[in-house]
């Protein structure tokens, strides 16, 4: 976990801040650090949100849908397979 190097190293870095930004000035960085990471979690949990409803909608739209079959047992598009679509072209002409 936290090795006494670790603790060397946080303690140089808080030195290391406080000399360039100032005992004044680290308060409102950490501040300004705060409010970034809560926005960057809010912006990515509603893009998650957005991506699950995209893929539960998308799977909802787009189940595949099968030909009804006619009473002589041949397929609404005339192939005898009743889950084949109908070919492009009779579609057009139908």
């Amino acid at each position: 976990m936290i090795s006494p190097t670790h603790l060397v190293l946080l303690a140089f870095l808080i030195m290391l801040a406080l000399v360039v930004f100032g005992p004044k000035r680290l308060p409102e960085l950490g501040n300004s650090v705060g409010r970034a990471i809560q926005e960057f979690k809010k912006a990515s949990s509603s893009t998650v949100d957005e991506f699950k409803s995209m893929a539960v909608d998308a799977g909802t739209t787009t189940a595949p849908q099968q030909v009804a079959a006619s009473p002589n047992g041949s397929s609404a598009n005339g192939t005898g397979d009743s889950t084949a679509p109908a070919p492009l072209s009779e579609i057009k002409a139908g």
